[in-house]
């Protein structure tokens, strides 16, 4: 029944959406709701759903199509079309409640789907909020990631609750919103290089057209309309340089109906937030229906007095260390004159210095080469220098001891990872911070 109406009004309904209380639904869009609306309101029970009014306007609408359209079946008589309607979606008595303890379960748990995953940067950061809340339940639908080592690692590491896999509906650009299962937030980190002070800065010009991917999280979103969007990018997109991409990404977002100042976004520095690492990132956040008065995106800062020191392994492997030809032209190529430290310090490659304040750099990329571990001499007062190693370099993205399985991966891709990854503490930080606003806590 519901086919034959969806039928009927696509042959009558023009390309313009319908707009309710000032935001616009595309067609498909109409289709999801008015669905949702009829299957959970209209099976004789009356489960409260939020887009119970929503779901209400948009089936006027479609009946009130049908009568101007002289529709041989519906214009001569709209209420008993809809009673027809409404019956085809009746459960069986004992049906009844198993769909009603099935409904209100899920509607007690934040379905996500994290685009650009990597490792899984939000379901860790998620897993953070429910430390700390017991009571919050999340659910990740799916993920979309195209390389097959970051796709094999989230694999490794994250799975539905019954040990079944998490579908990876693959590139971001092949992905047919319809296709995936609702989701009430969309994460996601979308490529920072063509913004980043240590790339190109082309911007939505970038030659291998990472600059625009972004538009596929709003193309995505268009569609299924989830109630929270949380991105992630370096500070440099806010410059004066992309200035016309990020207006427009707001203006997208005002437009699909998340409010006229769509977001809230902050520079925030993992070394505020406990994890000495100095890696600014920008966070930005939209809220459907626009964000409440009074909100603030940047969380309390967290001092607990760590340094990189603290995060070092006791016995790294050796053959990360630099052999003594090694160092000595480490020092003649970036003019350094002694590498002898009193406590583990970071050496900045890029910026030719030693970090005397304890925190990290940001890490990065292996080919970007720009940091070393500089060591105390041992007894025989030679200079120690190495490479960071890999349980050093997810400690300083929030990640503890044993949460990972590393999957027989390389240092290599793994140091890709960590370099391309959210900083899942702060994560948790950002995300128990907006949740406690919005009362999702």
């Amino acid at each position: 029944m519901f086919d034959i109406l969806k039928r009927k009004v696509r042959r009558v309904m023009d390309d313009n959406p319908i707009v309710v209380d000032g935001v616009s639904y595309s067609y498909n869009q109409q289709v999801m709701i008015l669905h949702n609306h009829l299957k959970l309101a209209n099976v004789g029970f009356g489960v409260p759903h939020p887009t119970f009014d929503l779901g209400e306007q948009i089936l006027d609408n479609w009946l009130q199509r049908l009568v101007d359209a002289n529709d041989e079946e519906v214009a001569p008589n709209v209420e008993d079309y809809r009673t027809r309607l409404n019956d085809s979606f009746r459960l069986p008595e004992d049906e009844v409640n198993a769909f009603v303890e099935a409904h209100q379960a899920n509607q007690n748990v934040l379905r996500v789907f994290e685009g650009f995953a990597g490792y899984g940067g939000a379901s860790y950061g998620l897993s953070r909020v429910q430390e700390q809340n017991p009571h919050f339940n999340y659910y990740i639908v799916g993920y979309s990631e195209f390389d097959k080592y970051a796709s094999a690692l989230f694999d490794a590491n994250h799975h539905h609750q019954d040990g079944t896999p998490i579908h990876n509906f693959g590139d971001i650009t092949q992905v047919v919103p319809e296709d995936i299962p609702d989701f009430d937030i969309f994460t996601g980190g979308f490529p920072c290089q063509p913004f980043s002070s240590a790339g190109m800065q082309r911007g939505e010009d970038d030659l291998y057209g990472r600059g625009t991917l972004f538009y596929h999280i709003m193309r995505i979103c268009q569609v299924k309309r989830p109630r929270y969007i949380l991105m992630e990018n370096v500070k440099g997109l806010t410059a004066k340089k992309f200035e016309p991409t990020f207006n427009r990404m707001k203006e997208m977002l005002t437009e699909m109906g998340y409010g006229e100042n769509p977001l809230a976004y902050a520079v925030l520095n993992s070394k505020d937030y406990g994890i000495p690492q100095n890696r600014e990132r920008l966070w930005m956040f939209a809220r459907l229906g626009g964000l409440p008065e009074g909100f603030n995106i940047v969380p309390p800062r967290v001092e607990n007095g760590l340094l990189m020191a603290d995060f070092l392994d006791e016995n790294p492997p050796q053959d990360l260390y630099l052999s003594q030809a090694q160092i000595a032209h480490l020092k003649e190529k970036h003019n350094i004159e002694s590498f002898v430290v009193d406590t583990p310090l970071c050496f900045d490659v890029y910026n030719k210095k030693i970090k005397r304040d304890g925190y990290c750099i940001t890490i990065t990329q292996p080919e970007h080469n720009s940091l070393r571990v500089i060591e105390p001499p041992l007894a025989d007062g030679l200079e120690r220098v190495r490479k960071m190693s890999i349980t050093e370099q997810f400690r300083l993205m929030g990640l503890r001891d044993g949460e990972m399985n590393f999957a027989g991966q390389s240092y290599t891709q793994l140091s890709k990872r960590a370099g391309n990854g959210w900083d899942v503490n702060l994560v948790g930080i950002l995300l128990n911070h907006i949740f406690n606003q919005l009362g999702e806590l």
